[in-house]
């Protein structure tokens, strides 16, 4: 004859742990399905502000801060920076940041031959790629 394994009762320890796998995985459909029904989130807008001047060993360093204030992430984002000082020309420096996230900061520096603080500091982004 042969012999009977006793019927195992699943614990509530087994149930309280499924359960709350269970409500995140929801969770996270529900997360994902909210993304895509909005059709991916706002574009990125971003706004270049300073954070600061330094002086360095061939002028000044201005370092700045992008922030994204869209949803998605910008790629490649073009940062431009024009001093104006009076009776000389305008200087003009750039840089790239590899991303900006949505939603985000992040922070770069400038560097200017003459004194920023002793024009017009204009800081601005001149575009991006989307990822």
């Amino acid at each position: 004859m042969a012999r009977r394994e006793p019927h195992a009762q699943t614990s509530a320890l087994e149930w309280a742990s499924a359960a709350l796998g269970l409500a995140l995985l929801l969770l996270v459909f529900a997360v994902i399905g909210g993304d895509l029904l909005r059709g991916g989130g706002t574009p990125p807008a971003i706004k270049v502000e300073q954070r600061g001047i330094t002086a360095s060993g061939q002028g000044f360093v201005v370092a700045f801060e992008a922030v994204n204030l869209g949803s998605t992430t910008a790629a490649a984002v073009e940062i431009e920076g024009t001093l104006s000082v009076r009776g000389k020309p305008p200087e003009t420096a750039n840089a790239t940041l590899d991303y900006v996230a949505g939603e985000a900061r992040t922070g770069g520096g400038l560097f200017f031959t003459q004194d920023p603080r002793s024009g017009t500091l204009t800081l601005r982004a001149l575009g991006y790629q989307e990822p």
